[in-house]
């Protein structure tokens, strides 16, 4: 079996979309690139060994991949000012015979698709996805309608798209002209290139109307599950207090085996629960040394992976930490300030942390404890999951 890179082109600037970059925009909880990415590494049976990302020139801190499942797998180069330029770069950073060329903005790319390109290359030497052209097509004059087109042997050409990678590298760099795709370099240098039927869910979005759509696509293909977490560590002397990753002034702390930082074990419980995962204990346990005194806050950014990496995302947590002393309230904006970072890679999301107090009755109200519940709510989206492999305490 041949060696396969797979080269995700995420090197435009979007001029079409807005001001935004459309290639990390929010979709189902994780950044619009990273669905080719995971199906890429679906494909490692297939031949796939690699996967290049390549990202607008002097713009790569915009693709973060800290929190990524997927940041093991991916190298990051930047492109060019145009398309060809970009694809070169990937080329060149690449490592293997055969090469998989597909846009960052088509999400909704299968592994079925990937396969039958692949396996058509193999035969013909490259290969494009084709779809038949369902609407009626008009040439316009301006403004102005002049006449309609036949659409009946016209095509139209998506990715992913695969070729011999030194092969197509030479056809790029003797290019002279601009280019919309590969196989117009390709076949414009004389060269044959079979075909398979593409997938019109493997649509790309080029402007706002059609990231609303993939939402919308996204929402309604995923199922929802919700998970109770709960925690509850008692007050000392002399122990710093940690509550969402944000350390409080306190002469009383929180004591327990890591920082213990109550609201980001529950909120962790939380969503390993809604996504069908033993309790923290069991991944972090506190027979392990490695874990003593961890940044709690490390460890929910974990969890966030482990359940990403499975094809869950977090769509909203609301939590009410339960202290009679101190008093949280005026840390909350800060406290949330902190999870929202861990939790949701796209942005703000829907978090919630409510401060009550103990109203003087049992361990909280007498001042000898602080507890926490949290509630997480979790969807299961439509790509594929992503092999995992546990961190250990040096690399958080």
């Amino acid at each position: 079996m041949r060696g396969w890179s797979f080269v995700i082109v995420a090197g435009g600037r979007g001029e079409r979309f807005g001001k935004r970059l459309k290639q990390i925009e929010d979709l189902g909880g994780i950044p619009l690139w990273e669905w080719s990415a995971r199906v890429a590494l679906s494909l490692a049976n297939e031949g796939v060994r690699e996967v290049i990302l390549v990202t607008p020139p002097g713009m790569e801190n915009h693709f973060d991949l800290s929190l990524s499942p997927v940041k093991e797998f991916v190298k990051i180069v930047p492109g060019g000012d145009l398309r060809q330029g970009s694809v070169l770069s990937g080329l060149r950073s690449s490592s293997y015979e055969m090469v998989i060329v597909h846009d960052a903005a088509r999400p909704f790319v299968s592994d079925l698709l990937c396969k039958r390109v692949m396996a058509e290359a193999e035969g013909k030497g490259a290969a494009v996805p084709l779809l038949p052209v369902s609407d009626a097509l008009k040439l316009m004059d301006g403004d102005a309608v002049t006449r309609p087109i036949e659409r009946r042997d016209l095509r139209a050409v998506q990715t992913p798209q695969a070729y011999p990678r030194l092969e197509l590298k030479g056809v790029l760099e003797n290019c002279s002209v601009n280019i919309d795709d590969e196989s117009q370099a390709w076949v414009g240098s004389g060269k044959k290139i079979g075909w398979t039927a593409g997938e019109p869910l493997n649509f790309k979005i080029t402007y706002p109307d059609d990231l609303d759509m993939a939402r919308m696509i996204e929402h309604g293909s995923g199922d929802e599950y919700s998970g109770l977490g709960y925690d509850i560590h008692p007050l000392r002397p002399a122990v710093p207090l940690v509550i969402g990753g944000v350390s409080i002034p306190s002469r009383l702390g929180l004591s327990g085996h890591s920082d213990g930082d109550l609201l980001c074990h529950a909120i962790s419980d939380a969503l390993l629960g809604a996504s069908g995962f033993p309790d923290i204990g069991t991944i972090f346990p506190a027979t392990e040394r490695s874990y003593r005194g961890a940044y709690s806050r490390d460890l929910l950014a974990e969890v966030v992976r482990i359940i990403g990496a499975k094809g869950f995302s977090v769509i909203s947590v609301d939590a009410v930490v339960n202290a009679q002393v101190p008093r949280l309230a005026p840390w909350i904006d800060k406290i949330k300030e902190s999870l929202n970072k861990v939790l949701f890679r796209c942005g703000e999301g829907n978090l919630s942390i409510k401060a009550k107090s103990g109203e003087g009755i049992g361990e909280v109200g007498n001042g000898e404890a602080i507890a926490c519940f949290a509630i997480a709510r979790v969807r299961k989206i439509r790509c594929p999951s992503v092999s995992y492999a546990p961190v250990t305490r040096n690399e958080l």
